[in-house]
């Protein structure tokens, strides 16, 4: 029996809109009220998932790949990167012509060497040259690099990391290696006494690949990468067709 719902947002459960459509908010809400708890799992940072929660609140917010965990706002698990790495890796990074920005998110704030027009509705970023790196737990970077080779070879002496290369842009993510959305889920899990077997996970993309392989049920949407559609027990709807509700109203209400 299910008890646990996870869902990735970008091209999973947003629509092509980047937004939730009031078909799934209602379905969403549904499976709410028969008990089952909804996890939004996503490579975003949590603040950057507020607008979402306007709609929907739901129970957990597993953010920037699984490094932090929130829920009703207060942080319940968070996974940050060492100084004594931060000190040798972020002057590295920024010794690189390739690598064309850098941001880091600590905390609810996001650091960043770009100083250009927001990327969105609400970004407030702080910039930063890293020539001092900020006091604060750091669970992710992101670099703008053309190049993966690039930063892979920085990694090289990195082992405790680990880089996510989004689908379809330039823009790589190091956390880690043990901040993943899986690893996230199984610490819900286990503070709420859930069989991996109760949880179903929703996913399009790399960073979702290790919980769709994992959890009870992994699903990708109809316009997932072929890795994850590979490993995927199931294939639903695309994102622009509300599949992961359609999903859940056949299979779970």
């Amino acid at each position: 029996m299910i008890k646990l719902i996870v869902t990735d947002l970008d091209n999973t459960l947003l629509d092509s809109q980047k937004t939730i459509s009031p078909f799934t908010i209602d379905i969403l809400r549904q499976c709410q009220k028969k008990g089952l708890m909804i996890a939004f799992a996503t490579a975003r940072p949590e603040r950057a998932t507020k607008k979402y929660q306007r709609d929907f609140t739901p129970d957990f917010i597993i953010a920037n790949n699984g490094a932090s965990i929130e829920k009703n706002g207060e942080v319940i698990f968070n996974n940050p990167i060492s100084r004594n790495i931060l000190l040798r890796l972020i002057p590295e990074l920024l010794s690189h012509q390739e690598i064309t920005c850098i941001t880091v998110e600590a905390g609810d704030c996001l650091y960043t060497t770009y100083d250009g027009p927001p990327w969105e509705e609400g970004w407030n970023p702080i910039y930063c040259d890293f020539e001092a790196i900020p006091d604060k737990e750091i669970t992710k970077i992101s670099t703008e690099c053309e190049n993966i080779a690039t930063i892979q070879q920085i990694l090289r002496n990195y082992p405790i990391l680990h880089l996510y290369d989004n689908s379809g842009e330039r823009w790589q993510q190091i956390m880690l290696a043990s901040s993943t959305k899986f690893n996230a889920i199984s610490q819900i899990a286990d503070a709420y006494q859930l069989g991996i077997s109760s949880i179903v996970a929703f996913g399009d993309d790399s960073n979702d690949i290790d919980m769709i392989r994992n959890c009870g049920v992994g699903i990708a949407v109809s316009n997932a990468i072929d890795s994850a559609k590979n490993i995927a027990d199931e294939i639903c709807g695309s994102n622009s067709d509300d599949g992961v509700a359609k999903w859940l109203a056949i299979n779970l209400l």
